[in-house]
């Protein structure tokens, strides 16, 4: 993975299922960087101070080096805010919800920058009956679905798919 080769990333999964910590967890790895891996400048729209666990404008939460954030600010308006002054490589928020979101995603995607995204969902068909982001699947916006389950109070990626959604990984079956 090089600044230019992040894949547009949906993360998918019903509530619990760890797409919050999953997100957070990446920002991190592509802000610190790792060996023969420069970070990255990540921009994270932190609306209800989930990723960062802000606290009096602290993030509580190590987000990497090279992570801005802002908190508590509504998704559509920070993804435009970070394009106009923060000129991050990677923009990343959670819980995609509305077509407000998607339009600013989609700016955001005109602009170069990669995108990392969660969506309630508990599949990956499941994506085109919500009607928000129908756009963003049929311009092919996300090169890469992951899909989030648990099992058992294990959680893990049950499904990578490509940006045409054919089945990349597959994980456990659900357990019994």
């Amino acid at each position: 993975q090089s600044r230019n080769h992040i894949s547009h990333t949906l993360i998918i999964s019903p509530p619990r299922c760890g797409k919050t910590t999953l997100l957070r967890d990446v920002i991190r790895q592509l802000s610190n960087g790792r060996e023969g891996i420069p970070g990255v400048t990540v921009g994270v729209v932190d609306e209800r101070s989930e990723l960062a666990g802000s606290w009096q404008g602290v993030p509580q939460n190590d987000l990497g080096m090279r992570t801005d954030i802002l908190d508590g600010c509504l998704k559509a308006v920070g993804m435009l805010m970070l394009l106009r002054s923060m000129a991050p490589d990677v923009v990343a928020v959670d819980e995609l919800g509305d077509r407000e979101d998607t339009t600013a995603l989609e700016q955001v995607l005109k602009c170069g920058c990669s995108v990392l995204a969660t969506v309630h969902g508990g599949s990956y068909e499941e994506l085109s009956r919500k009607r928000f982001l129908q756009p963003l699947l049929q311009a092919g916006a996300f090169q890469r679905y992951l899909v989030l389950k648990h099992c058992d109070g294990t959680f893990f990626v049950e499904q990578v798919r490509d940006g045409d959604g054919q089945l990349l990984a597959s994980g456990l079956a659900c357990c019994a």
